[in-house]
């Protein structure tokens, strides 16, 4: 029997979205302190507020999103918050004032919360249920991919150009993201099809109760991963490695790419637990030669074994948790994944800060390895063992 379709136009336009937005993101979060201090004369702390305020609005947005995609449709938010996406990036660069800014951060990252939230909607969708690890997995990898390019573009344009030129080069990528008008969302996903519901909030309405367990996992992993986008380059200036830090998401990102066609397939076909064990070992193996780095190829094992690993579990949770969500629940189940997530990234290095007052870089990412291990047993107790009680009953 044939498998279905994955490669069709609505999937190829919802990771081109996908990867745009993000690509918008990275390159920000790479730049934007450095201009905050240069630009507007401001200290770090406050140039870290300007990225914190992106990231807390994002976490906002999620909480109401999950509901409102599904209630109001997921195309038509999509393209709205498209537009306001687009008109974000452009502000940028009319910014007179340190206060505007944010405001301007503000905004960009409450519609970026609610852009992906009705693009994981979509990809949810459109990805048959046969190929949904693959599928899932491809939708993460242009994500993935935007992590290496993103900071790379927008250190380079700031090396040979203005900040206000950068800012012209993410506006068109912003601009591609209105190829979301092209879609053809399902017909069960449209909110006319479905039981008219009311758009209250509650608890129960910002978070989907059975993403619960797997975002929590994700939550787990997240936190230790939030190491490698604020220390890393410290750490490797620490030991004498500064340099090798540059192609650092660069090896992550391609060992991903190379091995995501396997990876994906092996997720539809063997199950989650199968799969997942083995990479979030290999994460665990991947932190603990980062630890013990003595040498630059050292650093790009490890990049490499994390990307595979941290890589894969990532779209392997984001497929469970779709996949564990009901048909009318699937966006608010993405948004209930992603706020976790979210929500490691933004305080993880502050709890890394807090513990690199006791120690150095590398004790605090031997430190991380035990985290990842307790990152396994947390998904033994949230998801795994109840796979395997699954499959036995079966």
């Amino acid at each position: 029997m044939d498998r279905p379709k994955l490669w069709t136009k609505n999937f190829l336009i919802i990771c081109g979205i996908n990867f745009f937005t993000h690509i918008v993101f990275y390159s920000l979060l790479a730049t934007v302190t450095q201009y905050v201090v240069g630009h507007f004369g401001r200290s770090q702390s406050e140039a870290g507020l300007a990225v914190g305020i992106y990231v807390l609005m994002a976490v906002i947005a999620r909480l109401f999103a999950g509901k409102i995609v599904d209630v109001l449709g997921r195309k038509k938010i999509l393209i709205i918050s498209t537009v306001i996406f687009f008109l974000a990036v452009l502000a940028h660069q009319f910014a007179t004032t340190f206060t505007v800014f944010m405001i301007i951060r503000a905004i960009h990252g409450f519609t970026f919360g609610f852009l992906m939230t009705a693009t994981a909607a979509i990809m949810a969708d459109v990805v048959p249920d046969q190929r949904r690890g693959e599928g899932t997995g491809y939708y993460a990898t242009a994500m993935n991919i935007a992590m290496a390019a993103g900071p790379f573009i927008g250190i380079f344009m700031l090396r040979v150009s203005t900040f206000e030129m950068f800012i012209w080069v993410l506006v068109i990528a912003a601009f591609c993201n209105l190829l979301g008008v092209f879609l053809k969302v399902p017909k069960e996903s449209a909110p006319q099809d479905k039981p008219k519901v009311k758009l209250s909030f509650s608890i129960g309405d910002m978070f989907e109760k059975r993403a619960l367990p797997i975002a929590v996992c994700m939550f787990s992993l997240a936190l230790g991963y939030s190491s490698l986008l604020s220390f890393l380059s410290s750490y490797t200036e620490e030991i004498g490695f500064g340099e090798v830090a540059t192609y650092f998401f660069v090896v992550y990102a391609v060992a991903l790419v190379l091995t995501r066609p396997f990876t994906g397939r092996l997720f539809d076909r063997l199950g989650e637990n199968k799969l997942t064990y083995p990479m979030l070992i290999l994460v665990v193996i991947g932190y603990f030669v980062l630890s013990q780095a003595s040498s630059g190829w050292m650093i790009l094992l490890a990049s490499a074994l994390i990307g595979i690993g941290y890589g894969t579990v990532q779209s392997n949770y984001l497929a469970i948790a779709i996949k564990e969500a009901p048909q009318d629940r699937k966006a608010t189940a993405t948004s209930t994944f992603f706020i976790l997530m979210d929500m490691a990234i933004g305080v993880g290095p502050y709890l890394y800060g807090v513990l690199l007052g006791y120690m150095n870089y590398r004790s605090m990412y031997s430190c991380t390895v035990v985290w990842f291990i307790i990152a396994i047993a947390v998904y033994f107790l949230l998801h795994g063992r109840k796979v395997s009680k699954r499959r036995v009953a079966a």
